[in-house]
């Protein structure tokens, strides 16, 4: 059952994949951002994660975030964020994690 104030949307951009998460993204939204995330990383490339539209996320949520980046360390593509929202860049600050999810400025073109 997926969470009814998140919304996740998965594009192909060539072999990358994009995913777009916007709303809250908390223990509710968990499963079906995991999900989408782990899904994008069973393709051949890179996975950008879209947190712009984010207006909410705790740990459960960086959680999810923490696990697609442990699973690119362990052979699978690489993960990066995309714009994070003013709450995602505090949770990563207050967190001590800023570092350890690479941001990019650019995403791959449709």
């Amino acid at each position: 059952m997926a969470a009814e104030h998140v919304e996740v949307r998965v594009e192909a951009r060539g072999d990358e994949t994009l995913v777009r998460v916007a709303g809250v993204l908390d223990a509710l939204a968990l499963p079906e951002v995991s999900r989408e995330l782990t899904d994008a990383q069973r393709g051949p490339g890179a996975v950008y994660v879209d947190l712009e539209a984010v207006t909410f996320i705790d740990s459960r949520g960086l959680g999810a975030l923490l696990a697609a980046n442990e699973r690119a360390r362990e052979a699978a593509p690489p993960v990066f964020i995309y714009r994070p929202s003013e709450a995602v860049q505090r949770l990563l600050d207050v967190s001590g994690v800023r570092g350890v999810l690479a941001e990019v400025e650019e995403l791959p073109a449709a």
